[in-house]
């Protein structure tokens, strides 16, 4: 697991050659510009975000939704949003078919089990599914948004090498 801590992820993206990933899978800001262009250039295989549904980043070829446990402070000034969106752009074959068949319902209830380090961090064994899911064993998974590096402890769980790029250093 290789974390650039400090680093824009745009920045470090730009510094890469074509296809330097198999896999992204990422949470990235919900109020930031993403660039799909860049992230289809560095990546070869699938690239799967997760987003605010009411803020897209792009059109995917599939939507997931995880559903998060209820909390107050997931209500603001408007109604409450409990869920959030998984968005997945297909590219290649890569989809393992060998897990238990609710891994593949694409509604997930994962509840945070570990620790909370991160205000947006995201349940490691929803990651772990994502990863196992849309990666092979040995793929370079990148996080260009890495938080608390849940998806990058994800992939050397289940044999993927990871990157990820996190401008916060804690």
């Amino acid at each position: 697991m290789n974390i650039h801590y400090q680093t824009d992820a745009w920045n470090f993206m730009a510094s890469q050659p074509d296809g330097f990933c198999d896999v992204i899978i990422s949470d990235p800001p919900y109020d930031a510009d993403v660039n799909m262009d860049e992230l289809r250039r560095i990546c070869k295989g699938h690239i799967v975000l997760f987003c605010d549904p009411r803020n897209r980043f792009f059109v995917p070829d599939e939507v997931a939704i995880w559903k998060k446990p209820e909390s107050s402070k997931n209500t603001t000034r408007h109604l409450s949003c409990f869920f959030e969106e998984i968005l997945i752009e297909r590219h290649g074959n890569t989809y393992n078919h060998d897990l238990e068949p609710i891994n593949y319902s694409g509604i997930y209830y994962d509840a945070l089990l570990e620790k909370r380090v991160h205000p947006h961090q995201k349940p490691l064994t929803l990651m772990e599914r994502l990863v196992r899911i849309y990666s092979n064993p040995g793929n370079l998974i990148y996080d260009p948004f890495a938080g608390s590096g849940s998806t990058l402890i994800a992939a050397e769980k289940h044999g993927r090498r990871a990157i990820g790029t996190e401008l916060e250093p804690s």
